[in-house]
């Protein structure tokens, strides 16, 4: 089955021929009555309408084999502005030249518009490699181009089948010149104006699902593998048999590219684990093999050819001089328009100064423009405009309309310019900016001066290495030296980076001084050149300049990082403290910073015997002034258990139960709840608060708690037994019980009942434990000698005083204690006969 190339139905076919009154108007179809015969295959001749015989069909249809070719459909009647042509019929005998048998190859009309005949189901993909536009169809669909010769632009038109697919190229002078559109029965590839705005057609936004992206398209093709005509890249071309527009710009992923595309999505794959196949209504990207990472949208932003930088931001490719001349004539218009016609000029000269890098002109005009007339307000074009002049006037908070994601492609370089300048997720930031950065080399070069040093130095310094790719060769200019000190610091050169940051940091340039300082301390804290004390020290002396440059917000946060890493909390919490308050948008809900200080504040391990009561005292005035701060989670509930204990330390019982009270419910299980319950119960005791006590333990219990929870909570029922006046049950409760603390809490109760005997056996069994073999004693490690001394005096059990003389007695204590010490372990006998020995 053979099909033809026609020219697009109801169209003019020539450019002069476009406003010609007899010509058939656009959209106007004309029956096709079937030929008599094949059409001719001897050498083409052109005819009246700058098309030769048999390719003016309005419209062309498959033909069986063998079955006569459609009809041609006669040009019009009239031709207008064609008698100026050598040659050429005459309005008044428009036939004149074809009855003449002449040729006008060389004075014919050139074709504007040529219809393919591919069919309404077909698949179809344009895209332009190089000069050269090519035209993928999803099905071998075979076309004689022969007849297109000497038609102008379509000349050299060709068709190659390949297996089951069809591929059209095109070769062009310009590229862009050309573009696709449907047509009912195939597809209009017309020559156009590059000038010319872009055809509006539906977008395609990609979708993250099942580990990989789909480029949903309406009525999709297969996918077809192509080797790219200019550069051999390996393409994967997703076709579709409706108008769908693949973007304008280059967007670079992880181990793949989509490039540009005027119909349907073009992806070129770099890495073999990059798969592209025929998913359920569009291509699907994965990626296959074992240990592949999924594959994922680095942008949430359409691929679709949109006016945000063109129409919405006045972003036009002109010289500074014209630039100027565009500001000057627009500002005229609009200081000439009258009051309510003032609005759409205005945005015009505000657009204007924009493009020209005066941001604070464009801003004022719009706020003027929107004062007087409020509606603006409300267009998106406007918002945006009036976002990105805040922010490229150093307003930040003023340009919050960037933070929400726009569905435009052109829009993601702003946002993402918005999110670096704002502190937001820098990662985020990067993609979004390397999604923008080969559009921003196309802008006007007063504000590419002002926005690729500093684009380049962000995605360097925090892209992906996807991101990376968008760079390119970077100019020589020496405003991109700080974004070639990244790229070494990325590539693991630290050595190199810290010679170029140093080389920044001694320049007079007050940003790069100020950025290579600050990479260089931080370059020097990774390899062990200076400590994090030092290094905090250095970002403090650092923080003036940074003010001055607009970094204050960055060095603050490294001599935060410097200060945690050097184990200095507190420091470290009064210096969020300084940054919330010089940037009080900061408070933000991530606390994670602040919870990881306070639980260093009130682990036991920094308060030992060398803390003062000082230090606890400021740590538990700073713990309890943040904890609001944090998040309810077990690590809250863990620092308000230590904050317990401090409290405990420095004698404020009440304040300790309240906190474990709130801690409480934060425990992470039943085991922990049984064990702060416990401690809350000893709060309590010691507030005397009883049935407080009571009423914790009775709340908290777990019949599977860990053993040594068990028998704290043993104790303390006991204690409140005893405090009732039950000390029998307390002691019946504790009997099997040879814990420290119920070992103690026996030897008090049976001490206050004046069974020394049995005391002796208990505090003893306690001492044994806790006294050293050898060694000093601690002040309640020699009161506890003393106890025991003193319960065995009271039965006369010189053997355990004995020994207990001969295991202690020697070793220092106090002048009161040993004193008191010695009298108890001497015998009256030994001490009279020492007393006759020294007479």
């Amino acid at each position: 089955m053979a099909l033809s190339i026609a020219t697009a139905c109801g169209w003019s076919l020539t450019a002069d021929a476009a406003s010609g009154s007899g010509a058939a108007s656009a959209g106007e179809h004309k029956k096709v009555h079937p030929a008599a015969a094949p059409a001719s295959t001897s050498p083409t001749h052109v005819e009246a309408g700058g098309l030769p015989a048999g390719w003016r069909q309005n419209l062309v249809t498959p033909a069986a084999d063998g079955a006569a070719a459609p009809a041609t459909v006669q040009a019009p009647a009239t031709l207008p502005d064609n008698a100026s042509r050598p040659g050429a019929p005459s309005p008044a005998n428009p036939d004149a030249g074809a009855a003449s048998g002449a040729t006008t190859e060389k004075t014919s009309p050139a074709v504007t518009k040529i219809f393919l005949p591919l069919g309404d189901k077909t698949g179809v993909a344009g895209f332009w490699s190089r000069k050269t536009f090519v035209i993928v169809a999803d099905h071998a669909v075979a076309m004689d181009a022969a007849a297109l010769r000497d038609s102008g632009p379509f000349s050299a038109l060709s068709v190659h089948l390949l297996g089951d697919s069809a591929i059209i190229t095109v070769p062009a002078s310009v590229q862009g010149s050309l573009s696709l559109s449907k047509a009912p029965g195939g597809w209009v590839l017309a020559a156009e104006d590059v000038s010319g705005r872009p055809r509006q057609a539906p977008s395609i936004t990609p979708e993250q699902k099942d580990g990989g992206v789909l480029y949903p398209m309406p009525k999709a093709g297969r996918v077809i593998a192509l080797a790219d005509p200019s550069s051999g890249a390996r393409l994967q071309i997703g076709t579709s048999a409706e108008e769908v527009s693949g973007g304008t710009t280059f967007r670079r992923h992880v181990g793949y590219e989509i490039w540009p595309a005027a119909q349907g999505v073009v992806f070129a794959v770099e890495s073999d684990r990059i798969n592209v196949r025929s998913g359920a209504g569009g291509p699907f990207v994965d990626a296959v093999g074992q240990n592949s990472a999924p594959v994922v949208n680095a942008s949430s932003s359409s691929l679709a050819d949109d006016d945000v930088d063109w129409s919405w931001l006045g972003l036009r490719p002109l010289t500074p001089a014209a630039l100027r001349e565009d500001f000057r004539r627009r500002w005229t218009q609009a200081a000439l328009a009258s009051p309510e016609g003032r609005g759409e000029p205005r945005l015009a000269a505000a657009r204007a100064a924009f493009a020209m890098g005066d941001a604070k002109t464009a801003r004022s005009i719009v706020d003027t423009a929107v004062k007087d007339e409020p509606a603006l307000a409300g267009r998106p074009g406007v918002m945006l405009l009036a976002a990105a002049a805040a922010l490229l006037s150093g307003d930040t908070q003023a340009a919050g309309a960037l933070e929400q994601p726009d569905p435009r492609e052109s829009g993601s370089f702003w946002r993402g310019l918005y999110l670096a300048r704002a502190g937001g997720d820098r990662a985020r930031a990067a993609a979004l900016l390397a999604v923008g950065y080969p559009r921003l080399k196309t802008y006007p070069q007063p504000l590419r001066e002002q926005l690729q040093p500093e684009a380049a130095t962000f995605i360097a310094q925090n892209g992906s290495d996807g991101d990376l790719g968008a760079l390119g060769e970077l100019p020589s200019d020496p405003a991109f030296d700080p974004a070639r000190a990244f790229l070494l610091l990325r590539r693991g050169d630290r050595q190199g980076a810290l010679a170029a940051f140093e080389r920044l940091a001694a320049r007079r340039d007050d940003r790069q001084a100020e950025l290579g300082r600050e990479q260089s301390i931080g370059l020097k804290l990774q390899l062990q050149r200076i400590s994090p004390a030092e290094a905090a020290k250095a970002y403090s002396g650092l923080l003036l300049q940074a003010r001055l440059v607009g970094r204050e917000l960055d060095v603050r946060k490294a001599q935060i990082a410097a200060l945690m890493q050097a184990g200095s909390w507190r420091e470290a919490l009064h210096a969020i403290d300084d940054m919330e308050s010089v940037f009080p948008d900061q408070r933000s809900p991530d606390s994670s910073q602040v919870e990881a200080i306070l639980d260093n504040l009130t682990r036991a391990s920094d308060h030992g015997a060398n803390t003062g009561t000082n230090d606890v005292i400021d740590s538990v005035a700073l713990v309890e002034s943040h904890i609001d701060q944090i998040p309810d989670t077990v690590v809250k509930g863990r620092i308000l258990a230590g904050l317990a204990t401090q409290l405990q330390t420095i004698g404020l019982p009440g304040q300790a139960a309240s906190a474990l009270e709130k801690a409480l419910p934060l425990a992470a299980d039943d085991a922990l709840r049984a064990e702060w319950g416990a401690r809350l119960a000893e709060a309590d005791v010691a507030a005397k608060r009883l049935g407080q006590a009571r009423r914790a333990l009775d709340e908290t219990a777990d019949t599977g708690a860990p053993a040594d929870v068990v028998s704290r909570r043993r104790v303390i029922a006991a204690g409140l037994l005893a405090q009732e006046g039950g000390k029998d049950e307390a002691l019946q409760m504790l009997a099997q019980d040879e814990s420290d603390a119920a070992l103690d809490l026996r030897g008090r109760l049976l001490e206050e009942q004046r069974k020394w005997a049995d005391a002796t056996l208990v505090v003893g069994r306690l001492a044994t434990r806790r006294l050293p073999e050898k060694g000093d004693l601690s002040n309640v490690q020699q009161d506890l000698a003393i106890r025991l001394a003193s319960d065995a005096a009271r039965v006369n059990d010189w053997a355990t005083l004995d020994r207990l003389r001969d295991w202690v007695g020697g070793r220092r204590m106090t002048a009161e204690r040993q004193r008191v010490f010695t009298l108890l372990v001497t015998s009256p006998e030994e001490d009279l006969r020492l007393r006759s020995g020294q007479r």
